[in-house]
């Protein structure tokens, strides 16, 4: 991706992996500026001899000093300028057509409505303009080394959302709306999935409308500061909503643990993760102290922490009803995250002939 930036001495910087061709135009414009008779600073007639030197130059006063390096540069009007990239035409034009239809954004309201930012972290009012995805966006979604440090989604974010936020920073809710949002405007809402029934074990494959999902919003008496009690231990706490970087926190943990005791590691990441919900638990604040002090409380209470952390009352409703198409029991899934998800199989139209298009 070649990204062009004003700023610094030069008025364009290069960032990324550029074509070779570029290189290659870039070299092809050198040679022009040397094979032209006169380049800047330089006397075009200073090898000849100054009989071989035409009557008119002789009188003509010597050339002006070179400016500035940043003065050099003065930007052409847009419809005089040529990105020319690989020297084809067709390409030019192509670029040109679709910089002249510009950049399309929807404007949406986030679940949590902005209650829980601040300005920096995220929008206090809730609204962000997203684009759909390109090319270079599903570049970054098939870079393993991304998805495996977990900075894919927050990269597309950044690339995506018109407002300069902080991906990680926003709510869990809040992404996964996101996410859901992007994929439709992307590739469609049509998700198509393949799903075993619990009933007859059978799998079939089965089409989610993305745009049909529930979505709840934040109630005006949800907000912070979050405060509650523990329902079996009475323990007043105050607690926090999952953000972005809390996932990756999690993970990071999870790795850490399996690389110390492999497999004998006990996976304590789902408590580890209600400690980073945690803000205090009758004043004990410390994360090592709340993770020891989560394994001694009664399961009650650690199911209560549990389903307050991963079902606030607002976000998308993933849940979808599903009837098998074999034996025809209806049951519900929580919305697959599968491959298709960004890397969907489009269907190919079949040709319509006689015999399907009620002509005889």
């Amino acid at each position: 991706m070649t990204d062009l930036n004003k700023g610094g001495d030069s008025p364009i910087q290069f960032k990324g992996k550029t074509p070779p061709q570029f290189f290659q135009a870039l070299k092809e414009l050198k040679q022009e500026k040397k094979d032209s008779d006169v380049t800047v600073g330089k006397d075009p007639y200073a090898d000849l001899k100054e009989a071989e030197v035409p009557e008119a130059a002789q009188a003509a006063p010597p050339p002006a000093a070179p400016v500035k390096k940043s003065q050099q540069y003065v930007p052409k009007a847009p419809h005089q300028t040529k990105a020319r990239v690989t020297g084809s035409n067709q390409l030019e034009e192509l670029i040109a057509d679709l910089v002249e239809r510009g950049v399309a954004y929807d404007e949406i309201t986030l679940p949590s409505k902005g209650v829980f930012y601040d300005g920096t972290d995220g929008p206090t009012n809730g609204v962000l303009h997203i684009r759909s995805m390109t090319g270079e966006e599903e570049q970054i979604l098939s870079t393993p080394r991304y998805v495996k440090k977990g900075t894919a989604i927050n990269m597309i974010f950044q690339r995506c959302i018109k407002e300069t936020i902080k991906a990680d920073a926003l709510l869990t809710g809040d992404r996964t709306y996101l996410l859901i949002w992007l994929r439709g405007i992307s590739y469609g809402h049509e998700y198509e999935v393949e799903i075993k029934c619990p009933e007859c074990d059978k799998k079939f494959s089965h089409s989610i409308n993305l745009s049909e999902l529930l979505v709840n919003y934040c109630p005006a008496d949800f907000e912070p500061p979050l405060t509650d009690v523990l329902p079996k231990s009475g323990y007043k706490f105050t607690w926090q909503l999952p953000r972005g970087m809390d996932e990756n926190k999690v993970q990071d943990y999870r790795d850490r643990r399996l690389k110390e005791y492999g497999d004998a590691a006990t996976d304590d990441s789902l408590l580890y993760r209600m400690s980073l919900m945690l803000i205090e638990i009758e004043g004990v604040k410390d994360k090592t102290e709340l993770m020891f002090l989560l394994k001694k409380l009664p399961i009650q209470d650690v199911s209560y922490l549990r389903s307050m952390a991963l079902d606030p009352p607002f976000g998308v409703d993933t849940k979808c009803q599903i009837t098998c198409a074999s034996c025809y029991h209806d049951f519900e899934v929580d919305l697959p995250l599968e491959a298709g998800f960004f890397f969907p199989r489009h269907k190919r139209k079949k040709e319509e002939t006689p015999s399907n298009s009620g002509n005889t």
